[in-house]
C-alpha cells in the first residue's frame, strides 16, 4: 500500500519521466518481494500465474498487479480471481466478494488503472452534490474541496478549476500547477463521494516477471 500521497507519488512520476527521457534513470535496490505472496495458509507464487504483470509508471520494478492465464490475479500481494471485460477488471476473493475496478488501455505503451477512494462529507455546511469539504482515504489524509465558483483544492495543497460530467459520470480536474488535466470518475450515496483516480501503469521490469 502507498504511504504517500497520491498527488506527491504522481510529481515524482514527472520527474522520473523527464528522466528517462532525456538519459535513463538509476534503479538501485530492486523490489523482488512479488515473487510470492501469502494469503491464510496459501502461497501464492506469482511466477507460477504467468501472464501479465503491471506496476505504476513510478515505480516500475513494483508489482501491483499480475494477471494469470488460468484466471487467477494477484493485486497487491492479495490473490483473487478475476474476469476482465471491456474496460471493467473484477476481481473475487476467496470469501466470493468482488471488486470491480476500471482498467483501460488508451495508449500502445500504457494502461490506467482507476483506484477507488471514498470520501465522506467534512465541512460544517455539509455539501450540495458534490460542492463541499471531503476527506478521505488512509486516516482522512486526503481531502477534496469543491466551491459553487468551479475552483477546488485537492490534499490542502494543490488548487484548480473542474467540470462535472453528470451524464458520463466524470469530473475534469484542471490543475493550476505541475499536473496535467485528469479526468476522474466519481459516484455520490448520501454524505459519501467516491472518486475513481486514474493510475498510470507499465509492465513491470522486475524478477518477477522475467524469471
Amino acid at each position: 500500500m502507498m504511504k504517500k500521497s497520491k498527488k506527491w507519488i504522481s510529481l515524482v512520476c514527472v520527474v522520473l519521466g523527464a528522466v528517462l527521457i532525456f538519459g535513463g534513470c538509476d534503479q538501485n535496490g530492486k523490489d523482488t518481494s512479488t515473487d510470492g505472496t501469502a494469503q491464510g495458509n496459501t502461497f501464492v507464487n506469482t511466477q507460477e500465474l504467468g501472464g501479465d504483470s503491471f506496476a505504476y509508471v513510478h515505480e516500475p520494478e513494483k508489482e501491483i498487479l499480475r494477471l494469470g492465464e488460468n484466471g487467477k490475479a494477484v493485486y497487491k500481494e492479495v490473490a483473487y480471481a478475476y474476469v476482465l471485460e471491456g474496460e471493467w477488471l473484477t476481481l473475487t476473493d476467496d470469501a466470493g466478494q468482488e471488486t470491480k475496478i476500471r482498467f483501460t488501455h488508451p495508449r500502445d505503451d500504457k494502461w490506467m488503472l482507476y483506484e477507488r477512494t471514498e470520501y465522506h462529507s467534512a465541512g460544517q455546511n455539509g455539501h450540495d452534490g458534490i460542492i463541499g469539504f471531503w476527506q478521505g482515504g488512509p486516516e482522512n489524509r486526503l481531502a477534496y474541496e469543491f466551491t459553487t465558483k468551479g475552483t477546488y483544492l485537492e490534499d490542502g495543497t494543490f488548487p484548480g478549476h473542474y467540470e462535472v460530467d453528470e451524464e458520463n459520470g466524470t469530473i475534469k480536474l484542471m490543475y493550476n500547477d505541475h499536473f496535467e488535466d485528469t479526468y476522474v470518475y466519481y459516484a455520490l450515496d448520501g454524505d459519501e463521494l467516491f472518486i475513481d483516480y486514474p493510475w498510470p501503469m507499465v509492465k513491470t521490469e522486475t524478477a518477477a516477471e522475467e524469471k
